[in-house]
């Protein structure tokens, strides 16, 4: 088989899907490759959304090791949806969403910088194993938020239009239904600012919370599309295998990767 045949077929079905003409050589190469391999419809399925939803540097990370995709794919699919819902403007929790069983974070061993806080049971478990690790390393990591209800993201979204007016304080806070703390799996660590970044914790996070299934939401050069200013400091648990994807495929930026999952389940 020639090398190109795969992705010749993979390409040939998203044009044809999405209406672009070929050039009369594209097209032999095409009728060429699936004349050599039967048509792998799980892979022309990935590769449409990846060339309809992805920056190009991303389509080539998947197109190209296919196979290897498909199987980290199927890891974080047999993990539990929820731990990839978009909550974002475009996407809106409701306000009576479910995010499973809440742990309260107080005497837990666990450093907080205030009393009453929660996370979802799972997230709980992941979070609880990092700052185990972090603190046996020397660092000390502080749970500065966690869980928030819809209605709490009323009073402080309203709070922040009262003090910054609401095109400021929609580059930092979240309207209610779109914060992903009401998901009970995000974390806002130590200071929650910007001066976290570049200390050794920060740092550690950046090289070592993947491995324990978090991810930050908001990296910096990205405002654009995620919808809010960097924020060094948040990191929202996506599970082992959803962060190892994260890594592999999509440029370790959280919203493009949970982009592809929603597109690919709906």
């Amino acid at each position: 088989m020639k090398p190109y045949s795969k992705l010749a077929i993979l390409l040939l079905a998203v044009f044809m899907a999405a209406g672009v003409s070929c050039t009369a050589k594209e097209k032999k190469v095409q009728q060429a490759a699936v004349a050599e391999e039967p048509v792998d419809e799980e892979a022309i399925r990935i590769a449409s959304i990846a060339v309809s939803q992805l920056p190009e540097e991303m389509q080539g990370a998947i197109l190209d090791n296919m196979d290897a995709f498909k199987a980290d794919l199927a890891k974080v699919l047999a993990e539990e949806s929820r731990f990839f819902i978009i909550a974002d403007k475009s996407h809106l929790l409701t306000a009576d969403y479910d995010p499973g069983e809440l742990v309260p974070l107080d005497g837990k061993g666990i450093k907080v910088n205030k009393k009453g806080m929660k996370l979802e049971k799972v997230t709980f478990e992941a979070l609880k194993r990092m700052m185990d690790d972090s603190s046996r390393e020397g660092l000390s990591l502080m749970v500065s938020s966690a869980y928030r209800d819809y209605k709490y993201q009323v009073g402080l979204y309203n709070y922040y239009i009262s003090k910054y007016g609401k095109e400021k304080t929609d580059t930092f806070s979240a309207p209610p239904g779109a914060s992903q703390h009401q998901l009970g799996t995000v974390i806002d660590f130590n200071d929650v600012e910007n001066t976290f970044a570049g200390t050794k914790e920060e740092k550690w996070l950046t090289e070592n919370a993947w491995k324990y299934g978090f991810s930050l939401s908001f990296p910096k050069g990205y405002e654009k599309v995620t919808g809010y200013d960097w924020e060094s400091w948040h990191f929202r648990y996506v599970t082992r295998a959803g962060a190892e994807l994260q890594k592999k495929y999509f440029n370790n930026i959280q919203h493009y990767m949970l982009l592809f999952l929603d597109f690919y389940r709906n």
